[in-house]
């Protein structure tokens, strides 16, 4: 932006604004004045008499416009923040649980694939103190069917040396 300049580069003549007045009013006097002597528009006579009652009468006539409610939704905010808050709490809930795995929701062949991937070297005595032997009965051992077959294959699977066993027929 430019500095403001100091001097004025307008300049009126010399004696321009004395007795600017005088001849104003000349020329205003004067016949061949710019402004007319009669006015250019005219009212009615009484115009102003009976305009507040024509107002009143369109006022009346006037159909009134539709009135639109505006309804506050305030009460809308407040259900979303209610159930935001419902879903918010459940989640923490739900978040906070935690699920204890038993050994009722193991699977009988999950358990027995731990017991031959991984050595216990539990003896007898151990497991005993594992086993509860008072849920036991004798009944339940007899009452098992076990094939020839099956405890043949289950010997020569696990038994190193299947002479040691002893099968001869005692009879």
């Amino acid at each position: 932006m430019k500095p403001f300049d100091k001097k004025n580069p307008f300049k009126a003549p010399e004696g321009y604004f004395e007795e600017f007045d005088k001849k104003l009013f000349e020329k205003l006097s004067s016949e061949g004045s710019v402004i007319p002597k009669k006015e250019g528009f005219k009212l009615p006579d009484g115009y102003f008499d009976s305009l507040s009652d024509k107002l009143q009468h369109k006022l009346k006539e006037e159909q009134q416009g539709k009135v639109i409610p505006l309804k506050s939704y305030k009460k809308y905010y407040y259900a979303v923040a209610a159930v935001a808050a419902i879903l918010v709490v459940a989640l923490t809930l739900n978040l906070n649980k935690t699920n204890e795995i038993g050994f009722d929701d193991l699977a009988q062949s999950d358990i027995e694939y731990y017991f031959d991937q991984n050595e216990l070297d539990l003896t007898s005595y151990e497991l005993a103190e594992v086993v509860p032997v008072n849920e036991l009965e004798i009944t339940d051992m007899f009452d098992s069917n076990f094939s020839e077959e099956n405890v043949l294959e289950y010997l020569n699977e696990n038994t190193d040396y299947f002479d040691e066993l002893n099968l001869e027929d005692n009879e």
